[in-house]
């Protein structure tokens, strides 16, 4: 395999249009709303088809990746994302466009997985932290600057460019991996579990919008028999899975204490990240009066504390062991909510961007420990199957955020400071994001010493 910067900067690439194409299409729901004939607001479905669609089909790139290569099945899956944004840039109606994200959506579904797989293939344990961050800085870039993109494509072209700038960069996405990634020549032959993956979409597509529903006070029964079929569907799968070496995710990768453990910290960090996330904008704006865009310029500071998150990890893991950081990182945390909880419309904004970027790197370091240590011990034959299964729940589980942060909110009405102008129903829920923080602080205290110790080396990679 060739070394792992070369295969990070190839596959970052197309990680980056990715995550820069989701978010640049926010900026540009009006002007498409007023180009297709639909309230913009109905054009959030577009976006919801394409967040379905990844998370649904994840498993179908580790099933790719086993009997077409590693390699072939970036490629293959960079080839559908172009064809699915020309076809979303060429969309003249709401069905055409929904159908086009959806399919934009499943050659992201291949890509995410299949890139993480690449990335860690080609790194020694004491590179993983190194090599993850080739993965992990496009994916806080692109939102970064997707906004920014977006408003200045429609501003001064139109919004089919949001989709149309995919297809050069994908095109030499394209080139550069068939000509920098070698094929492991590695191929798994036998029956594809279409039940397992049809099981797997079905429970994913049920937990999402049964949730979603479930986040809104006037809730109705449907919401529940979603979130039921779920639970059920889910529970029909681990039946299925169970003593199954061909299952479309390999649950019996949970045995193995550090992805388990890795799994579900770094689950609670994501979340509580998402539901942070989605309630400082309605605190800024709806009780604190501010405008969009010094609300947008303060939460942008947290970005930015995870962008330098991650040229700090290493240099951090060679003065302390990566346990003490992780467990410390997650306490931070716990703190930096609570510090956060307690802003308000008098304070200068020098401090609330001070506090928002610590938080953000508050979080951001944790996270990149956690991420790295869930493959210190899976062996070389079963990374395919570890990546598959933990991105199907990374992607779940960044879904959960804001409906964490809406039941929050909820649970603020409940004891009565439930006004949305009210400051008490955000401090309030984020003293509760808070407490949910110290259960990330067990979790993570639960991952191996010796795990966690495989990361670092007397030489860390820088």
């Amino acid at each position: 395999m060739a070394g792992y910067r070369t295969i990070g900067l190839t596959v970052s690439t197309a990680v980056f249009m990715q995550y820069l194409d989701a978010t640049a299409l926010n900026t540009a729901l009006p002007a498409m709303g007023r180009d297709l004939h639909v309230p913009a607001i109905n054009l959030n479905v577009a976006i919801l088809a394409y967040q379905l669609a990844l998370a649904a089909f994840i498993p179908l790139g580790n099933i790719a990746a086993d009997r077409l290569g590693a390699r072939n099945t970036f490629a293959a899956s960079l080839v559908v994302f172009l064809t699915g944004s020309l076809l979303c840039a060429l969309s003249r109606s709401l069905p055409l466009l929904i159908a086009a994200r959806a399919f934009q959506g499943l050659g992201g579904a291949v890509m995410m997985p299949v890139s993480r797989q690449l990335v860690i293939r080609s790194a020694e344990r004491h590179e993983l932290v190194s090599a993850m961050n080739w993965l992990l800085i496009p994916g806080i870039i692109g939102p970064l600057l997707g906004p920014v993109v977006g408003g200045l494509i429609v501003t001064y072209a139109s919004w089919h460019w949001i989709f149309l700038v995919n297809i050069p960069v994908a095109l030499l996405g394209i080139a550069l991996t068939l000509a920098l990634i070698p094929d492991s020549g590695v191929r798994i032959s036998g029956q594809i579990d279409l039940k397992g993956v049809s099981l797997i979409a079905t429970t994913v597509i049920c937990l999402i919008f049964g949730l979603e529903g479930l986040s809104h006070p006037d809730a109705g029964w449907q919401a529940v028999a979603l979130v039921s079929a779920g639970l059920v569907l889910g529970l029909i799968y681990v039946r299925h899975a169970t003593g199954n070496p061909r299952a479309a995710l390999d649950l019996s990768l949970l045995e193995i204490g550090s992805f388990r453990h890795s799994m579900i910290a770094g689950s609670m960090l994501r979340t509580l990240l998402g539901a942070s996330g989605f309630l400082l904008p309605l605190w800024f704006q709806l009780a604190m009066g501010m405008n969009a865009a010094r609300s947008g310029m303060l939460v942008v500071a947290g970005t930015f504390g995870a962008l330098v998150s991650r040229f700090i990890g290493t240099p951090l893991m060679r003065r302390a062991h990566p346990w003490r950081i992780a467990v410390g990182g997650a306490g931070f945390v716990v703190i930096m909510l609570l510090l956060t909880s307690t802003l308000g419309p008098e304070w200068p904004a020098a401090l609330f961007l001070l506090l928002l970027f610590a938080q953000g790197i508050s979080v951001a370091v944790p996270l990149m420990i956690i991420s790295a240590v869930a493959y210190v011990d899976i062996p070389a034959e079963r990374l395919g199957a570890a990546t598959g299964l933990y991105t199907t729940v990374q992607q779940v589980t960044l879904s959960l955020g804001v409906t964490v942060g809406v039941w929050a909110i909820g649970a603020m009405r409940w004891v009565g400071y439930g006004a949305s102008t009210d400051g008490r129903t955000y401090s309030g829920s984020l003293v509760m994001l808070a407490i949910l923080a110290v259960l990330a602080v067990y979790a993570t205290s639960r991952i191996s010493h010796d795990s966690l110790n495989a990361l670092r080396k007397a030489k860390t990679a820088d």
